[in-house]
């Protein structure tokens, strides 16, 4: 079919966030397809659709925006910023609503349940309100970096329809004694005057352990002094924490926050919408995408983004090179990305390492046709080249 490849490069990127009428116009296009006879263009198509069946549904159009409006005064760009009396620097930024992210991390299934329960609660504030209940005021949000936290944490806001105080902890440590903890005090000050969502980042950097034996006793006492206003803030507005190291948290902090959700690398399934998602704008078709997703296996989001960057560069200034060279280049200079297997298969010099491996993938099961166009080899010569090693 002429043209396909950009019929289908649309419908991927419009599938990338995808609305009714997108899902309504991409059946139509696939019945359309089938009527005609077009099996291999409707495989195609039903793959995709099928990709997006497995994605967390959690477009802003799906979600009510909230109602709820917090406790406290409006933030405007005039409002005064609480400072570090020592230093004059700001102890936080305002992110307001209009500065926050519309488009929804891509998680698996587990995150979205969790995701849309809290903002459920919030939805239903009054129907709670009505039995001595509320909704949860607090969440921790922990993972390894480069997994989208804090581009989950602002989405939350946006759903809230509620600005966001953004503090990075470690900015809030000073090295005159009793400074910090008076910092984290007018901290908790200013995000109970205003309507915000409260966002801790970089928590790990005061939340240590309390009984770790190498820190002074000004931290313990830090520490005291956020359980306590932890505590304090448990009526006002919704507070976020982030940690990239969980393991450090003091147990006690553990328990000040309600909800707590766990990040995870992503599955393939997630790597390859997200691959889909950056990689929009140029023609990558779904074995192309299949390939990227398995090269990068065990990477960040962020880490996919680093890929995407690369063959967007790639295409425009190595456009003789095919797309396992480029991944080749980018594996080799992008060493902490790429995991080591995958790394010394791509590094071989030739292509007989890569063939196997990925004949070898049960849970992606790439056929031989399609390593042979990925490698621009005849199928033949593939097939044959298969069967000899098979042989020895």
């Amino acid at each position: 079919m002429d043209h396909f490849n950009i019929i289908q490069a649309l419908c991927r990127s419009a599938l990338s966030n995808p609305s009714e009428a997108v899902l309504h116009q991409v059946n139509r296009l696939k019945q359309a397809l089938d009527k005609d006879g077009k099996d291999k263009e409707v495989k195609i198509i039903d793959n995709l659709l099928k990709q997006v069946d497995k994605l967390v549904d959690m477009s802003p159009s799906k979600i009510q925006k909230s109602l709820i409006r917090f406790e406290g005064e409006e933030l405007t760009h005039k409002t005064p910023l609480p400072v570090d009396k020592e230093t004059s620097t700001p102890l936080a930024e305002i992110i307001f609503t209009d500065q926050l992210p519309t488009e929804p991390p891509i998680f698996d299934a587990n995150i979205k349940v969790a995701l849309n329960s809290i903002i459920n609660e919030w939805l239903n504030f009054e129907k709670l309100k009505s039995i001595d209940a509320q909704p949860s005021r607090s969440c921790l949000i922990y993972g390894e970096p480069g997994t989208g936290k804090t581009h989950l944490a602002l989405w939350i806001a946006k759903q809230m329809n509620t600005p966001v105080v953004l503090v990075r902890l470690d900015g809030l440590m000073s090295s005159f004694l009793g400074t910090t903890s008076r910092n984290i005090g007018n901290l908790f000050s200013f995000a109970a005057k205003y309507r915000c969502v409260l966002l801790l980042d970089e928590f790990d950097a005061i939340a240590k352990l309390r009984n770790d034996t190498q820190e002074v006793g000004e931290i313990k006492r830090v520490v005291n002094t956020l359980l306590q206003n932890l505590d304090s803030r448990k009526n006002t507005g919704f507070t976020i924490g982030i940690t990239n190291h969980e393991s450090l948290l003091d147990p006690a902090i553990w328990r000040r926050f309600e909800a707590q959700i766990e990040i995870p690398k992503p599955s393939f399934e997630v790597m390859y919408s997200i691959l889909n998602k950056f990689l929009n704008t140029l023609s990558f078709n779904e074995n192309e995408l299949k390939f990227l997703s398995w090269c990068i296996e065990g990477a960040s989001g962020a880490d996919a983004e680093s890929l995407s960057k690369w063959l967007k560069k790639s295409s425009v200034l190595n456009q003789q090179a095919t797309l396992v060279d480029n991944v080749r280049r980018f594996a080799m200079l992008n060493s902490g990305r790429v995991n080591l297997k995958k790394r010394n298969i791509l590094a071989s010099s030739n292509d007989e390492d890569l063939i196997n491996s990925l004949l070898n993938e049960t849970t992606i099961n790439f056929k031989q046709r399609e390593i042979a166009t990925l490698l621009n080899k005849n199928p033949s010569a593939l097939s044959k080249h298969v069967s000899k090693s098979k042989r020895l």
